[in-house]
């Protein structure tokens, strides 16, 4: 049967015997070099342990009994210096204590002399193999703590990342708050209106500018689509190849129509798909009332330069037939029949001379003379000269006009003809018992037109409201156009130049009648000379 080699043996692990006895030093070498272990000698321990420093011992074989430092001193030294080494004690001298003795000094076996070969070669195995277990040991400990220490490391090192990490996670999420916050004020505070649809229009978003021009709630319109909120309004989900604006009208809520401007674009996703339709849009009415002025001012002017003409052209012959009148009434007599002729000749000469002037104002350029003018003082004048005509019209006249009114920069006698012919209209709309009404306040200037500091741009209005008829509904549009009268001997040119003349001072002049409770002519009139007139309140 063939003799199994010992696992230490086979990896010729080495052996260190010290003993004072050549003889046994020999023995154990020739023992243990024949179990395939590499044996090393050493007479006393001082060699020992010079011999343990120089090269790596498996284990050592120790006598108890040795020559100038004794094994269990030595045992101790080795404990100290070598704690991975397994130490097998021989001694010749065997008992309990010592054996006792020498396992609390860290021995690992007790070998007592004289031993067999098997029971050598078996101690020295088991030393050898203790060790192989302890150094692996030990190793695989170094790995671990190497591995905690990396893992420490690079804990530290996710954590130093983590913080960093959530210091960017932060700032970023900061930066995308007030990226957002910036887009909400923008959409917010936008002057036009702005919707947002999904792909198949209905309304995902809109800002409070487009409720305000839609006339409807947000709660009304989304979630909406937009052509059962506003029929006709799908041109609005038409995008065209090239940006163009684009013009529609729509209905409100109350019956009436919004003329709108708008332009439509693709809302994309990251990858530039199609989300919905964005729709900035605004209101042209204001628009298209100032175009409509414009043209009809282009008009009037038009108009106004003809009738200057023509008022020129009549005035020669004119002051010539009021001349012949003015002789035939003042030397040749005539009968009574005649003579009422001649009489109603020169009443309705004096009448269209004064059509003529009226309308060689009215086409003549406006040359104001401005100063700062009380306008209670101006009506303190027109009174006194109309007090006669309401007396006799039995029209009560009533003034609310606060002491501290503020100076107004205008032309006074422009000013006073505007006053006294709207007051003249007023007491002829005016039934007996009746009353005529002058009211004055400051009006802010209309918001959004146009920017200062508080109290600035203000307007002065002055109300005139009468207890009379009314105006009817189809000719309140028409009552300021040139000719237009609705008296049985009215030019039409009375409320015309009366408009001319508040224009001409970047003011405006507004109406509001109803039919049997009488009317009120409103002008509007800057404090401040230079306000452009679109500023002025509207109605």
């Amino acid at each position: 049967m063939t003799e199994q080699v010992p696992a230490a043996a086979a990896r010729g692990e080495a052996v260190l015997v010290v003993d004072d006895e050549r003889l046994m030093r020999d023995l154990c070498a020739e023992i243990l070099s024949g179990a395939g272990f590499a044996v090393r000698t050493a007479r006393d321990a001082r060699e020992g342990l010079a011999r343990l420093a120089e090269e790596p011992v498996a284990v050592l074989l120790l006598d108890v009994m040795l020559p100038n430092m004794g094994g269990l001193e030595a045992l101790r030294v080795v404990a100290e210096r070598f704690p991975l080494m397994p130490v097998v004690m021989i001694t010749a001298y065997t008992s309990q204590q010592s054996a006792i003795e020498a396992l609390k000094a860290g021995a690992y076996d007790y070998l007592p002399k004289p031993f067999q070969r098997e029971d050598l070669i078996r101690a020295v195995s088991r030393a050898a193999e203790r060790h192989h277990l302890l150094k692996e040991n030990a190793r695989l400990v170094a790995d671990l703590q190497a591995k905690v220490s990396e893992l420490s490391t690079l804990y530290a090192l996710s954590e130093n990342f983590a913080r960093e990490l959530e210091h960017r996670v932060k700032e970023r999420t900061e930066a995308l708050r007030r990226n957002q916050r910036l887009v909400e004020s923008i959409i917010a505070n936008m002057a036009s209106g702005l919707l947002v649809t999904d792909t198949v229009g209905h309304i995902t978003l809109i800002n409070r500018q487009g409720e305000q021009t839609l006339r409807r709630d947000r709660q009304e319109i989304l979630g909406q689509h937009l052509s059962d909120l506003f029929p006709g309004a799908e041109a609005m989900l038409e995008v065209p190849a090239e940006p163009v604006q684009q013009e529609i009208t729509l209905p409100t809520p109350d019956g009436g129509q919004i003329p709108l401007g708008f332009s439509s674009s693709f809302l994309l996703d990251d990858e530039e798909r199609r989300e919905g339709v964005i729709v900035v849009f605004r209101d042209l009415s204001e628009i298209k009332a100032l175009q409509e002025e414009i043209l009809r001012k282009d008009r009037l002017a038009a108009i106004g330069r003809v009738a200057a003409g023509v008022a020129h052209e009549i005035r020669n012959p004119l002051f010539g037939i009021t001349s012949v009148a003015q002789i035939l009434n003042n030397e040749v007599e005539y009968g009574p029949a005649h003579r009422e002729l001649v009489t109603a000749m020169l009443s309705e000469s004096r009448r269209l001379n004064a059509l003529v002037n009226d309308l060689l104002l009215y086409g003549r350029p406006s040359s104001l003379e401005r100063r700062p003018v009380e306008l209670g003082q101006v009506w303190e004048e027109i009174l006194g000269l109309q007090r006669e005509e309401l007396q006799a019209r039995g029209v009560t006249f009533r003034r609310e006009i606060p002491p501290d009114f503020p100076a107004v920069p205008v032309d006074p006698d422009k000013m006073k003809q505007v006053f006294l012919n709207l007051l003249k209209n007023a007491v002829e709309a005016t039934p007996p018992g009746g009353a005529v009404t002058v009211a004055l306040r400051l009006r802010p200037a209309q918001v959004g037109r146009r920017r200062g500091g508080p109290g600035r741009s203000r307007f002065a209005e002055i109300a005139l409201s009468d207890t009379g008829c009314g105006i009817p509904a189809t000719d309140r549009e028409r009552i300021f156009d040139l000719f237009y009268t609705t008296k049985p001997r009215g030019s039409g040119l009375g409320l015309a130049i009366c408009r001319r003349l508040v224009e001409d001072h970047g003011g405006r002049i507004l109406v509001d009648s109803k039919e049997g409770e009488g009317s009120t002519f409103t002008v509007l009139l800057p404090l401040e000379a230079g306000v452009p007139r679109d500023t002025a309140p509207r109605p």
